[in-house]
Formats: structure tokens, sequence, C-alpha cells
């Protein structure tokens, strides 16, 4: 199963890229200038699918503000570590379980980091001030919920060696998911 998901995954995304993902990883700054923010957020994901996006902008009052109403059922941001990213309805509510620390809905979902991100705690959600088990990774693309658990083949160590290979994050967790680099050719 998880060649098959991957070989779908790389098909998909290899409708929206041209011959270049070199993009250099992100910063944690978050643009507070609405060009400069969108921008970011622009390099999350392929722009068919940041075109038809709920963009939210984090405001100083720690509302968000809707720069752009969607149709597609993704929405895009810079997360709180600087990370751009484009997230399907079910992995927002993952996302929003994890930051919660709740259990995480039982649906599949798909988050678009194609602009890399800065780095984790790869041992559990919520430990990104420890730098133990410190993994950082490119252009990928996540998919969460419960189907991962059900992938073998991937690694689950929590150092990960290679982080340009797919492995699980946060292995043996409620939000543990998979992480599946995306490498030009």
């Amino acid at each position: 199963m998880p060649l098959d998901i991957r070989l779908a995954v790389s098909s998909t995304l290899a409708l929206f890229f041209g011959t270049s993902l070199a993009v250099a990883l992100p910063t944690e700054e978050i643009p507070t200038s609405e060009p400069a923010y969108l921008a970011k957020v622009k390099a999350a994901a392929p722009e068919q699918i940041v075109a038809k996006s709920t963009i939210l902008m984090p405001q100083a009052d720690c509302s968000t503000k809707t720069v752009q109403s969607g149709t597609n059922g993704y929405t895009c941001m810079v997360g709180k570590d600087g990370t751009p990213f484009c997230a399907d309805e079910s992995a927002v509510a993952w996302q929003k379980a994890a930051a919660a620390m709740q259990d995480p809905p039982n649906k599949v979902g798909f988050i678009y980091m194609l602009a890399g991100d800065t780095g984790t705690n790869n041992e559990a959600a919520g430990k990104r001030s420890e730098h133990q088990h410190w993994v950082q990774t490119g252009p990928h693309v996540m998919i969460v919920g419960p189907l991962v658990k059900d992938m073998p083949g991937y690694s689950r160590m929590v150092d990960v060696g290679d982080a340009t290979q797919p492995y699980v994050m946060f292995p043996g967790t409620p939000y543990e998911h998979l992480m599946l680099p995306v490498t030009e050719k």
C-alpha cells in the first residue's frame, strides 16, 4: 500500500510542477505585511491549489484574517514556526487536534509543505523547543490520519537518518504522519 499511495502522490504532484523544486528552506519569520505574507504562503503548494484556497493571516490580537476565500477545501497559512503550508479540511482538523493535544479525527488528510519546514523534535508533537531527535525536511507533502499506522515499510525511527527519504514523523504517537519528500528529477 505505501508504494501505491506514494505513486499516486508523485503522479498528482507531477501534474503541478515545472522542472524545478529548488526552494530555500523557510525562515521562522512570519511576515506582517499582506503582500510579503502572501508571497510566503504561495511557496507552500502548487499555484493551482493556492489560487483556490482559503488563505488565513494571523493578526496581532491572536485572531486570524481571511485574506482570500477559497473554493477547493484547502486552507493555506504560515504556521507559528514560519513554515508555509496548505492543508485539506481533514488535515486542518488533525492539526487542531494535535495543537490541543486531543485525539486526532479518524480521517485521512493531506498537507503541502513545498517550501520545506524549519525543523522540529521528531519524538512528539509539541516538543519543538527541545532539540533532541531534531529533523528538518525540505519540500514535502504529508499524509495524516489513522491510515499511516497501517502503512508498513517506512522508517519509524525517532532519529531520522535521511530526511530526503519518506519517513514517519512522531512515530508511535497519536499524531504520527507520513512525510513524503518531493525532489526534482
